[in-house]
């Protein structure tokens, strides 16, 4: 794989947040040394058990790489359990075990990927390279503004998200995102927010302090900044 190639792939993979699951330490340590020449976010699990944990807990992962042989929650359960809730989030099988018996039910589980120990870079490229055209995570990454707090926002769809999970806006709330991205703007007047989302204007701009007030409660976090006397700023993400 050439170098250009590679470099395209970790694009995209860079800021996923990926879920390893293994319970050997010193395999656990090696892959973690190939894996991070492609993610950023590796959250690690040493059993099943923990993996199911973490993923129902923070619900955040965009991909996961799992072994086989584990206490607790073996692999193929684990992957089992995920799909019941989760069709869609991407599954890659990191194993010492050619059994056949295995490989078909990590199959009929549902995974993306199923890569024999020891494994090369090269391996895991190929993988990357098809769960990226599968999910077409070029499209929907090239579309994705990068906001701060771990949310993007989908300029094709117009919808907010915290990592992988859609957050449910109202209509005035999508309309205030839409005015500072679709302007590719961090600053916007009161009177700029009032007449777009209104289209008339107050001047003790309580409708938009409420929405912001809304926005706030939802989201945990203040994604808008009150520029004092002007109006309010979008938090882009820094990269």
């Amino acid at each position: 794989m050439t170098s250009g190639k590679l470099e395209n792939i970790i694009k995209y993979t860079k800021n996923l947040n990926v879920l390893y699951v293994e319970d050997n330490i010193y395999v656990q340590q090696q892959t973690i040394k190939m894996l991070e020449s492609f993610f950023n976010n590796i959250y690690i699990a040493s059993n099943g058990k923990e993996a199911l944990d973490l993923f129902n807990t923070e619900n955040l992962y965009n991909l996961i790489i799992t072994d086989i042989e584990m206490p607790f929650v073996d692999g193929v359960s684990l992957i089992e359990i995920i799909r019941e809730y989760n069709k869609k989030v991407p599954i890659i099988v990191l194993s010492a075990h050619d059994n056949k018996d295995y490989f078909l039910k990590t199959i009929n589980a549902g995974i993306d990927g199923y890569i024999l120990k020891p494994y090369t870079l090269e391996q895991i490229s190929q993988t990357l390279e098809y769960i990226i055209e599968k999910y077409d995570l070029e499209e929907i990454f090239d579309n994705l503004i990068k906001l701060e707090f771990n949310y993007f926002w989908n300029k094709t769809t117009n919808q907010l998200y915290k990592n992988s999970c859609h957050i449910r806006l109202s209509k005035y709330e999508t309309k205030l995102f839409e005015l500072f991205i679709k302007s590719n703007s961090i600053i916007k007047s009161y009177t700029e927010i009032e007449y777009y989302l209104f289209e008339d204007y107050e001047e003790n701009t309580k409708r938009i302090r409420n929405i912001i007030t809304r926005l706030k409660i939802k989201l945990e976090c203040d994604l808008f900044e009150t520029i004092y006397s002007h109006g309010y700023s979008l938090k882009y993400r820094q990269i």
